[in-house]
């Protein structure tokens, strides 16, 4: 487009980019959240990369990759870091520390919540013919339901993640838009969304975002068996 500063080939990598900055901001600022940030960057990684490429790519957006492909850099690269943020935005944010309070890990808890959560897409998706978005919805509510059934005292930190990393995504939507018009006119499949925006954002990736954090908040503290408590200077 003649009026945009950033060809829209470019505009989800520099979006990615945004991210890992913050990613790194975190990163280097707690080193006490280092290793669960990397754990969870890394999940979130390998499980986004799998479902971008054989579901969300489908019916719910198509970015425009470096490469052309149908996933590229830049969705390993938002997994990586939506997954690193999100663990540890609220810890950073309330100034929280984690601390062990039992020796064992719930290793068969987590594989069998990710497990279920596959299953349960699979019907949602392929058996009842709804879309990726609708799927996914359903599948971090349940996840995120049962998280916190399992440890009530991490609801707070659920919900003020999925609040906080709603918000930190909207200026990057917005500035993408700015810097390369049409970019969201131009990358999601909007006859398979509701047409329902808030400031030009589709409402699908508002409550995407909002329960990404949902769940991974308390996903790293279930699963290590890690409480929190404010940081005492």
């Amino acid at each position: 487009y003649t009026n945009s500063m950033l060809p829209l080939k470019y505009a989800y990598l520099l979006g990615t980019i945004i991210f890992l900055i913050i990613w790194l901001i975190l990163y280097l600022h707690r080193k006490d959240l280092r290793k669960e940030m990397i754990v969870m960057s890394m999940l979130v990684a390998i499980l986004g990369m799998f479902s971008e490429y054989l579901w969300w790519t489908h019916d719910w957006w198509r970015p425009q990759t470096i490469t052309g492909t149908t996933i590229g850099i830049e969705d390993l690269l938002l997994g990586f870091t939506n997954g690193g943020i999100a663990a540890v935005l609220y810890e950073e944010l309330f100034k929280k520390r984690m601390y062990k309070y039992k020796s064992r890990n719930h290793n068969l808890g987590v594989s069998s919540l990710i497990i279920l959560s596959y299953l349960i897409f699979i019907i949602i998706f392929y058996i009842l013919k709804l879309n990726s978005f609708i799927a996914t919805t359903a599948v971090q509510l349940i996840m995120g339901v049962i998280l916190i059934l399992l440890r009530k005292d991490l609801i707070y930190d659920a919900l003020m993640t999925g609040f906080c990393l709603t918000i930190t995504s909207i200026p990057i939507y917005l500035l993408l838009e700015y810097l390369s018009p049409n970019f969201i006119e131009n990358t999601w499949v909007w006859a398979n969304l509701s047409g329902i925006t808030f400031m030009k954002i589709p409402i699908e990736d508002l409550i995407f975002y909002f329960l990404t954090g949902f769940v991974i908040a308390p996903f790293y503290l279930y699963w290590k068996s890690e409480k929190l408590r404010k940081i005492s200077y």
